[in-house]
């Protein structure tokens, strides 16, 4: 009988504790190695929005070229401007439409491309190109994430680049039931849809591709093989509720025993 229990304890605290080697980020040291995670230049993809403004001297140039973005400005701090309204939407084609320019094709681009092809298209109409620059943003970075999360849901970070430790962050971090050692990061590629795997805590994952976020990435937190039974996350309150229930246990068999 005192076998028994001491093994059912046993395995209801190495079943019910999650480990801190499985909920631990980046594990590792870093006098070791160093680690540079890869700052990549990302490309244009269909949906996404481009905040594009001019400024000039020239007042009406740029009253009229940043029409979109000047009429909600006016109404408050321009920094409140929901891009949604105030940007340009790359379409299925790969286009976006511009006050004297047109459509134009943007698709595939970086945003130093798109500025500098703006530029060029603008210098058509404007003989002294040297009163007016033109600036070229992302409306931030958008990603989804699913699973074993706090928050669950689309987000947007406003940021020119961003970590998926940021986005997990933002998110109300991975719950305690999440398995951060195999992260499953869905992204667009130029050559169609990838999965990609990775263990965020391994320091490694500084090196990975994916450790950066790219424009409508859908992070996928898993669960681990075996939730625990619903007696505790940590070791005090598995002990609290072992304790209870051998108490009862032991309760109810002396009382059998004295009958």
């Amino acid at each position: 009988m005192k076998n028994i229990v001491i093994a059912f304890i046993t395995l209801i605290l190495f079943t019910s504790c999650v480990s801190n080697k499985r909920t631990t980020y980046l594990q590792g040291s870093l006098l070791e190695k160093k680690y540079d995670f890869p700052h990549k230049t990302f490309k244009t993809q269909i949906n996404d929005i481009l905040l594009i403004t001019v400024s000039s001297k020239d007042k009406e140039l740029t009253d009229f070229f940043n029409s979109l973005g000047s009429s909600n400005s006016s109404q408050g701090n321009a920094s409140n401007i929901n891009p949604y309204f105030s940007g340009y939407r790359i379409d299925i084609h790969g286009n976006i439409r511009l006050p004297y320019i047109g459509e134009m094709n943007v698709l595939g681009f970086t945003l130093n491309e798109i500025r500098t092809k703006i530029e060029n298209e603008l210098a058509k109409y404007l003989q002294n190109t040297d009163t007016y620059f033109v600036t070229v943003k992302n409306a931030g970075i958008k990603y989804t994430i699913v699973g074993e999360i706090g928050a669950p849901g689309t987000n947007t970070l406003q940021s020119y680049e961003a970590t998926i430790i940021d986005a997990i962050a933002s998110s109300g971090d991975i719950t305690e039931y999440g398995n951060r050692t195999n992260i499953e990061v869905i992204r667009q590629e130029e050559n169609g849809v990838k999965k990609h795997i990775i263990d965020l805590t391994n320091i490694e994952s500084l090196n990975s591709d994916v450790f950066l976020l790219k424009n409508n990435d859908i992070i996928n937190i898993k669960p681990i093989r075996q939730k625990p039974v619903g007696i505790g996350t940590t070791g005090l309150s598995v002990f609290n509720t072992v304790l209870s229930t051998f108490t009862v246990a032991i309760t109810t068999i002396l009382f059998i025993n004295s009958l």
